[in-house]
Formats: C-alpha cells, structure tokens, sequence
C-alpha cells in the first residue's frame, strides 16, 4: 500500500513539475526575464533546438530519461559560464531552465556571480522581487528568476518556469 501511495505522489510531482515548465511555453520569448549570450535570446520556454544551434558546439552535454512526464529525454548543455536545460514538450524540445554558473557572463539587467546584494538589488531596480529565505526572486510572464546569495554576494542564477 505505501509504495502504490509513493508511486502516485511521484507521478504526481512529475505531472507539477511538467505543468511549470509548460506554464513558460505561453510567453517565454515575450517575457521580461531571460538570458542572452552572444546576442542570442535564451528564453524558458521557448524552442530549444534553434536557440541550441545558434548557441554553437556546447563544451559538455547530458541527458537523462525526462521526468516532466512526455517520453523523450532532458538536456543540459553547458557552455562557457551558463548551463541551459531543456524538457520534451508535444512539439519538441524546450528550454526550461537556464543557471549561471560563473561570473564570466552576466544577465541583460548586469547581475552576475559574486557581485554584491547591493548592487544586485541596483540592478534589478524597478523589478518587483519576492525575498524567498536570503534570495530573492523575480518574476515576469511565466518565469522567475532566482537570485541566490551567500555571504552578502550573489552565489547563484537561474532562470526557471513560474
């Protein structure tokens, strides 16, 4: 009995988890909140595979069976500095989740790894943020955008559905 129980809690939260990722497909490109890099648009939920190819040869790229629900496989692609994810969706692939992993790129609004909370808060000024523990989150169309600190500096990026 616990472990059907388990099983339907674990389809469940593989239902939720798609449902967010799909949730970015209704405005991802026209969002406020996305990444760029080298003049490319990286937007959660857009189509993958024109963003991937324009992106170039990533230095390092993995999958796994997906677990958003759809048959197929997740992506990650990791590139100088940023990671991109992408999931299966009815119409292929789609970008569901970008990470900054470094502080050799920067986001459209300037924030980057290690720079202060003070001027990432600069930065971001005239967002409405959430503070979420000692993050804060940004939200706009069908995404957020996760800024986590340790130690009064930026450790962290990342873009993911709403």
């Amino acid at each position: 009995m616990k472990t059907t129980t388990l099983r339907i809690l674990a389809a469940l939260m593989a239902i939720l988890s798609l449902s967010l990722c799909l949730i970015a497909c209704d405005g991802g490109s026209e969002a406020d909140l996305y990444f760029s890099a080298g003049g490319v648009k990286v937007a959660i939920g857009d189509a993958a595979d024109g963003v991937i190819a324009q992106l170039g040869t990533p230095a390092s790229e993995s999958s796994s069976a997906s677990c958003g629900g759809f048959e197929g496989l997740d992506y990650v692609y990791t590139y100088s500095g940023y990671r991109v994810s992408t999931t299966p969706a009815k119409d292929g692939q789609i970008i569901c989740k970008v990470e900054l992993i470094d502080d050799s790129v920067k986001t459209p609004e300037g924030l980057y790894i290690g720079m202060s909370r003070a001027d990432a808060e600069s930065a971001m000024s005239g967002k409405t943020s959430e503070t979420v523990g000692d993050n804060l989150v940004y939200t706009a169309g069908g995404v957020k955008l996760q800024v986590i600190f340790r130690d009064g500096s930026v450790a962290g990026i990342v873009y993911v559905a709403k």
